[in-house]
């Protein structure tokens, strides 16, 4: 299976923290071991270098980098035309960085690891997270 994970389940799921979902840490758990593959916005790596810059969490930007780097089910997703064009389509997220998720969710037609309610509550995506 694909799938597509926002920031707060791949920072939870670095930091092995209890407060992730038990099917999102399932399935992070078995693209680690080769069984899916998870993934990962280029705005997830954005959100991640400020919140490290911000000092709201303990992962940064390079340990990220490695991570995916060395595991070849993380693969990294730019955000390019094609995902720009399907978060145009998306008319129930407001936020923008939540819209171009689920437009990349909806342009890769995979489901998105998360606990955000705006998002969980899309029509455009499935959302999963316990």
């Amino acid at each position: 299976m694909r799938y597509l994970t926002d920031t707060v389940a791949l920072v939870r799921y670095l930091r092995q923290s209890s407060q992730l979902g038990k099917q999102a840490r399932q399935i992070l758990q078995e693209a680690t071991a080769g069984q899916h593959t998870v993934f990962i916005s280029a705005l997830n790596l954005m959100e991640i270098l400020y919140l490290a810059q911000a000092k709201r969490i303990t992962v940064n930007l390079m340990q990220v980098l490695e991570i995916i780097s060395n595991q070849p089910n993380l693969v990294l997703v730019p955000i390019d035309a094609n995902v720009v064009l399907a978060a145009a389509t998306v008319d129930d997220v407001p936020e923008l960085h939540d819209r171009i998720l689920v437009g990349t969710a909806k342009y890769l037609q995979v489901p998105i690891l998360t606990c955000d309610r705006i998002i969980s509550q899309s029509r455009h995506v499935q959302a999963i997270w316990e």
